[in-house]
């Protein structure tokens, strides 16, 4: 029987860099006739319509945390839903820092609203009239319709030392459907509390970095950057991302029944490349790992 609940990859790539292959971190998460977007960068909607899925069959927004290539088409989706005259609600849920994004974002619609289409006693809603921001934090707990989704802080700003000391989170995200369990790390790097939330999902979608190849081009490309800026830039990558044995070692402590790897950077999966991190993964996770590509669902 066809499984109620889907998880389409819309966005594989890791940012900042555009990718010709791939869009910008975003995925749906389908169940019955919800749609709920699960991050937002650039490409998004355009990559929803390729999933058969409008933007304004959207029911709810969901970001992991705000670096911009999580979050650069969200101004595109409040102006095309308010051109379109959208008036049922648009709920979008984020950690600490959403609201303050959004309600700018939504300031900005201003003079597209007051321009309309040329039309004498014209008025379209306007952006703010059908946006609901709802901040979000680790331990809570928000029901979207049937969907379950609960969240933690992972570790792609902070060790877990510094968890709970407030500011600015990133989040991985747990949901529950009727029918699936769907567990997405967001970014972040090794962190006990992920595998806690993750325990026994069927479906585990992590973030996978190659720190070296990722390093090699950063060197490459910018031969005049400081080296205080080099090893700024591989702390980060090491620290706060995921090399292959990682994620699948918090996989399988997840008890996790499938894994599917995505945020990955240029160049980095090809035919070549793709069977040595699937082995490096399989060789401490049992279970069925995808690395996956745009539009791919699971």
């Amino acid at each position: 029987m066809e499984q109620a609940t889907t998880f389409t990859t819309l966005g594989t790539a890791g940012g900042p860099i555009l990718q010709p292959g791939r869009s910008q971190p975003a995925h749906l998460l389908t169940s019955g006739s919800q749609n709920i977007l699960i991050d937002c960068g650039e490409g998004a909607l355009g990559q929803l319509t390729r999933a058969g899925v409008g933007f304004r069959e959207l029911e709810a927004v969901i970001l992991t945390h705000h670096h911009f290539d999580h979050i650069g088409s969200l101004f595109a989706l409040l102006g095309l839903s308010m051109m379109t005259q959208r008036r049922d609600p648009l709920r979008i849920y984020g950690p600490a820092g959403t609201q303050k994004i959004v309600a700018s974002l939504i300031d900005a619609c201003d003079v597209p609203n007051e321009i309309g289409f040329g039309v004498p006693g014209q008025k379209l809603p306007h952006a703010r009239d059908f946006t609901v921001v709802q901040e979000i934090a680790p331990g809570d707990e928000v029901m979207i319709g049937e969907v379950r989704m609960t969240c933690c802080e992972n570790t792609h700003y902070r060790g877990e030392d510094q968890h709970g000391q407030g500011g600015y989170l990133s989040l991985s995200l747990r949901f529950d459907t009727p029918d699936r369990s769907i567990l997405v790390t967001g970014d972040t790097g090794s962190c006990r509390a992920v595998e806690a939330l993750g325990q026994g999902v069927d479906l585990f979608v992590g973030e996978l970095m190659d720190v070296e190849q990722t390093m090699e081009k950063v060197r490459a490309a910018n031969p005049d950057m400081p080296v205080d800026r080099i090893q700024m830039i591989g702390s980060h990558l090491a620290e706060h991302h995921l090399r292959p044995e990682q994620l699948g070692e918090m996989a399988a402590r997840s008890g996790a029944g499938e894994l599917v790897a995505i945020h990955f950077s240029p160049g980095m999966v090809t035919p070549e490349s793709a069977p040595d991190y699937s082995a490096r993964i399989k060789a401490v996770f049992g279970g069925a790992v995808h690395l996956s590509e745009d539009l791919a669902r699971y």
